[in-house]
């Protein structure tokens, strides 16, 4: 099994998800993001709510996680911004090797 990982992060808004995009991949958190339209319900404050989102796919390392997570804490809207890493448990050489040359500063 690789380090690699996938991170979901919902964002209230496109100019919200353009902008954490651009920070992530700038400063090397993310080898790519992509994005997409969602409608999510979820509980919030002891209510039931339904909100239009875009939510980013990051595609990182697992070492990256703690900086990643700080770096969208402090330009996220949300109070507690969705951030969940999945493992990768396959990738191809060519993708991952790309990957690895996209993170390193």
């Amino acid at each position: 099994m690789s380090n690699i990982v996938t991170v979901s992060i919902a964002c209230a808004s496109e100019a919200e998800a353009q902008s954490l995009t651009g920070l992530l991949v700038t400063a090397h958190l993310a080898a790519c993001v992509q994005s997409f339209e969602v409608r999510s319900t979820y509980r919030w404050k002891g209510e039931v709510d339904t909100a239009n989102e875009i939510m980013l796919t990051a595609k990182t390392l697992m070492e990256k996680l703690p900086m990643l997570e700080k770096l969208v804490r402090q330009h996220h809207s949300y109070e507690v911004p969705e951030i969940l890493a999945t493992p990768v448990v396959w990738a191809s050489l060519d993708y991952e090797k790309w990957l690895r040359e996209s993170l390193t500063v």
